[in-house]
């Protein structure tokens, strides 16, 4: 979890309901708050790797690849994937080659919001972005004269003078 501890059990729980598991799931925990998933359906690993960012209880599950001699205690988030929304962006610009263009400005683009690129909703756009958290967050942007703000589902502890986490 980014920035909250939850119980096994609880998680265990939580997970198996967010991701519709048709297989089994098993949890390894490790110190840290990290925890190993395994899965025993391709099926289900494929959804939980390609669908997120996934959220629980209104924080962030970051979720990396297993790597060999991966140690818990030496490593920490660089990387987050979270939803971005920018509110009352023109809808000449909510299509995928430019959104894409400003998402990168954050980090890489990795989906679109389904609703957002059928343009069935118009109050915001949404993307997700894997973005490097070990530097500021892109707050605003502006287009044609005009200021548009960015805002981070779920990301509370953002400095809205610098762009930074954590202070």
């Amino acid at each position: 979890m980014f920035d909250k501890n939850i119980g096994y059990l609880s998680l265990m729980r939580k997970l198996e309901a967010k991701w519709s598991i048709k297989g089994k799931l098993t949890l390894t925990d490790l110190t840290g708050s990290y925890y190993v998933a395994r899965f025993s359906s391709k099926q289900d690993y494929e959804f939980v790797v390609t669908q997120g960012p996934w959220m629980i209880d209104d924080h962030y599950l970051t979720i990396k690849k297993w790597f060999p001699n991966f140690v818990p205690s030496e490593d920490y988030i660089k990387k987050l994937s979270a939803w971005i929304r920018i509110p009352n962006l023109p809808v000449q610009y909510i299509n995928e080659t430019f959104l894409r263009k400003i998402g990168s400005k954050v980090g890489e683009v990795v989906h679109i919001d389904k609703n957002t690129a059928n343009a069935k909703r118009g109050q915001f756009t949404r993307l997700s972005v894997e973005a490097d958290i070990s530097k500021p967050l892109l707050l605003k942007f502006r287009l044609y004269g005009k200021v548009y703000r960015i805002q981070y589902e779920g990301l509370k502890m953002i400095c809205f003078k610098c762009g930074c986490l954590g202070h």
